[in-house]
Order: structure tokens, then sequence, then C-alpha cells
């Protein structure tokens, strides 16, 4: 029984996150979209979106998918953005990878990207980005 229970929450866990990364995705691309008509360099525009999606991305995940917020830390999002980050960074490679070298298709390459960025995201963030490190004597 607590087995099904624990399978249970943690399934609802990733629900929300998954709620997050759909809403996010959406903050990014309207906020992206705004600033686009600014005349802003498209560089400047989409970094621009991309550190308001991080922000609101890690209060959702912080405060929605893993109900941390009485135990927030700075760390927490700092290791957050170092994930985002290499992630990002993987998925460039592990899609170029695909794309240049192994002749797959864009499409195919761009969801396998977002499959391991889901997926890996998960798992990092669950275990170790909104994880209470108790401090060791």
């Amino acid at each position: 029984m607590q087995i099904l229970i624990s399978l249970q929450t943690e399934l609802g866990t990733m629900i929300r996150y998954g709620l997050v990364g759909l809403l996010n995705t959406g903050i990014f691309s309207l906020t992206a979209y705004l600033l686009s008509r600014s005349q802003l360099h498209y560089a400047i525009y989409t970094a621009l979106a991309y550190i308001v999606a991080i922000v609101f991305s890690f209060w959702m995940n912080a405060l929605f998918t893993f109900r941390k917020s009485k135990h927030l830390k700075t760390a927490m999002f700092g290791r957050f953005v170092l994930v985002t980050v290499c992630l990002l960074v993987l998925v460039q490679g592990l899609q170029a990878g695909l794309i240049e070298i192994m002749n797959w298709g864009e499409l195919p390459a761009i969801i396998v990207g977002m499959l391991f960025y889901t997926g890996t995201g998960y798992v990092l963030n669950r275990f170790w980005v909104f994880t209470d490190f108790k401090k060791r004597a």
C-alpha cells in the first residue's frame, strides 16, 4: 500500500513538473515575442527571455512542483541555473550529433533532445536542486 502511495505521489510531482515546463515554454515564447517587437537584436531578446523563463521556472518548480516554499535557499537557485545551463548545452550537442554526424532528421533529433532534457532535468531537480541538504557536523 505504501509503495502505491509513493508512486502516486511521484507521478503527481512528475505531472506538475510537466505542467510547469509547458507554462514555462509559453512564458519564454511570449516574452521573446514581446521583446522582439522592441527592435532589440534577437540575441538580446532571446537571452532576456531565457532569463525570465529560468527565474519563472525556478519559482514555479520550487513552490508548485516540489513544494519547497519554506525551505528555499540561494544555493537551490544556483544549482537550478547550473542544471538548466548544462542541460541546454548538452541538448544542443546531442541534437547536433544526431543531425550532423548520424544524419538524423531534425524533428526526431529535437524530440530526443526534449526527452533527454525533460527526463534528466526532472531527476536532477528532484534529487539535487530542490533537496534540503542538512549541515554536517
